[in-house]
């Protein structure tokens, strides 16, 4: 608050109905009463103009039979509005009706708090007060007396600038967020073929009966054509296995010598395939090969795979049978179970051919490039999946091209919530507000508990400065599990509850707002700081560094920011002019030149 500013009343007008009355001396002698508004200029905090009023009587001046009412009187600079206060009733020792007493002997004094609801056109304004005296059924009015001026508003300058981000990319701070498009480029295809081989044995052995199943044989005919219609193999796994019976140690070189043997009959089927390849686009077999990373295992013993099959098969006796298997602790235990098993069931002895093989597993990339995803999803985008398109539009920056992907990404996809909420980000951050709800409202239906579209809605809120519906859509994201400190700290600060602003913005960095804050508590150097790390600065983030200049007695930085915000929104311009922050540069030249 400013400082006591002492006002003393001038006589302006005449006296009416005063001859002797007792009233003449208490106007004759006006000029010997004090006033003082708090703060002057008036100040804006949480949309109120808080004022306190405090007048000072002279001993030997106030009658005592005497009946005083002040009504203080704000009027607007810009349209001539004026709005009446509360009156402020004062009496003499012998006055009868409502009032404070003033002391005709030892003088005495008020003070008043008044509140009003600020409106913009009280940023210019001056308070004046109209003051009768009553003694009777005699009266004498007072011309119209001079208090003070308003309005410093800049407490009202909070701003709702929101980046549209992605919430893995988002700090603290105030975020139009997109929805994550669920695309990490590893779309994987992949190509199975088995090779089987004889009990006890890892050569390849192509008239075993697996070997000569006609699916089998499909399976690895089709490998080379695998490869050649994949160009981007990422890796060629072998695993090999052997049945559960025979010793440990042999099963597992078995195991480890068939991964060996399916390997060599890959690498043999695809020197055919290169020379052929070649042969038939007269290229050398060099620039056309390919090396690959092939990872072979030797998995041992296929005990998972025996339980499995015993557990699908038709077999009655299958629980009894996995039972006796499972409750054998040792190894040797349960394979002397399965001997003794094979010579009971057919059933059994039938399903360890399948465990003695080698599976081969080719694995390649189907991701189409970022450059092919950026043609298609304007050339084509029905040929993208829905994460390709979303992920599309996060590799431009060009906002209508952005809004162009998503509006194709709805007309594909209408019941996916992500396309109208990222839509409608773009929308906000371009003042598109009412398109933005009506997207927003979409999203929400299709997706009513999720907290980034709450987030967005209260941001929306925030940016058409509806601190109410804004309030209840943050509510409603930190149910779903979005921080809104940030958010809500903004709320406070607009409705001047700067200690809960303060500690909700505390871990705020190169931030408008909290900038504003550290400006309103007078922390200058503080505000100038986190003002010069703004990586772009806005409009807004300039023109409070002139306030700070101002406040500072900076007349240079008050004339380069002003000239800076102005630049970047010429409405500052006119904010400029009108703005008591800046009243003593007004008539600068540099000022002029800086909002010209």
């Amino acid at each position: 608050m400013r400082a006591l500013k002492v006002i003393s009343i001038s006589l302006l007008g005449s006296l009416v109905l005063l001859s002797g009355c007792g009233l003449k001396k208490m106007v004759k002698k006006q000029n010997t009463v004090t006033y003082a508004v708090n703060p002057n200029p008036l100040e804006v905090h949480g949309g109120k103009m808080v004022m306190e009023l405090k007048g000072n009587y002279p001993p030997k001046y106030f009658n005592k039979k005497a009946n005083v009412t002040l009504v203080p009187v704000l009027k607007s600079n810009e349209d001539g509005s004026t709005l009446e206060l509360a009156p402020i009733r004062l009496k003499g020792e012998k006055a009868t009706g409502e009032g404070q007493v003033i002391s005709y002997k030892n003088g005495g004094s008020f003070s008043v708090t008044q509140t009003v609801d600020y409106k913009p056109a009280f940023v210019q304004c001056t308070l004046n007060g109209t003051a009768k005296a009553t003694k009777g059924k005699k009266s004498a009015d007072f011309e119209e007396v001079y208090f003070g001026e308003g309005t410093l508003a800049t407490a009202e300058r909070v701003a709702a600038s929101p980046t549209v981000a992605y919430k893995k990319d988002a700090g603290t701070g105030t975020y139009l967020y997109l929805a994550e498009h669920g695309y990490d480029g590893t779309l994987i295809t992949t190509q199975k073929a088995g090779i089987y081989f004889e009990k006890n044995k890892d050569n390849l052995n192509w008239s075993l009966p697996l070997n000569k199943k006609e699916e089998n044989k499909k399976a690895l005919s089709e490998v080379m054509t695998f490869i050649d219609q994949h160009p981007n193999i990422i890796s060629i796994d072998i695993d090999g296995w052997a049945s559960p019976e025979g010793e440990l140690n042999r099963n597992n070189e078995l195991s480890s010598n068939r991964s060996k043997a399916a390997k060599d009959w890959f690498s043999k089927e695809y020197d055919k395939y290169i020379k052929d390849k070649a042969k038939k686009e007269k290229v050398k077999q060099a620039d056309i090969r390919k090396e690959y990373k092939f990872n072979l295992a030797d998995n041992g013993e296929d005990w998972d795979g025996f339980l499995a099959a015993v557990g699908a098969s038709s077999m009655k006796e299958k629980d009894q049978v996995l039972n006796v298997i499972r409750s054998q602790a040792d190894r040797d235990q349960r394979q002397q179970q399965i001997r003794n098993m094979i010579a009971i069931y057919n059933e059994i002895d039938n399903m360890l051919p399948d465990l003695r093989r080698a599976i081969i597993k080719i694995n390649a990339s189907d991701a189409k490039s970022d450059e092919e995803i950026s043609r298609l999803a304007i050339t084509e985008p029905t040929a993208l999946t829905l994460p390709e398109l979303l992920y599309a539009a996060s590799l431009t920056s060009d906002n209508k091209a952005k809004k162009a992907i998503y509006e194709a990404t709805i007309k594909q996809f209408p019941n996916d919530f992500r396309a109208y909420n990222d839509l409608a980000a773009i929308e906000a951050s371009e003042g598109n507000y009412d398109k933005a709800k009506e997207l927003l409202d979409k999203a929400n239906s299709l997706a009513p508990n999720d907290g980034l579209v709450w987030n967005n809605i209260g941001v929306l809120a925030l940016m058409q400065n509806d601190y109410t519906a804004a309030a209840e859509a943050f509510a409603k994201a930190e149910k779903a599990g979005i921080s809104e400190s940030y958010n809500n700290g903004i709320i406070d600060l607009k409705n001047g509850d700067y200690a809960a602003a303060n500690t909700k913005m505390s871990a705020a960095k190169c931030k408008y707002n909290k900038a504003l804050l550290q400006v309103l508590a007078k922390n200058y150097t503080e505000a100038k700081a986190t003002l010069d790390c703004l990586t772009p600065k806005t409009a807004e983030a300039y023109y409070l560094l002139a306030i700070v200049g101002a406040r500072t007695q900076n007349a240079n930085d008050v004339y380069t920011n002003l000239k800076e915000a102005c630049a970047l929104n010429a409405k500052y311009k006119n904010h400029a002019k009108k703005d008591l922050e800046f009243k003593k540069y007004r008539n600068d030249s540099e000022f002029q030149a800086a909002i010209k």
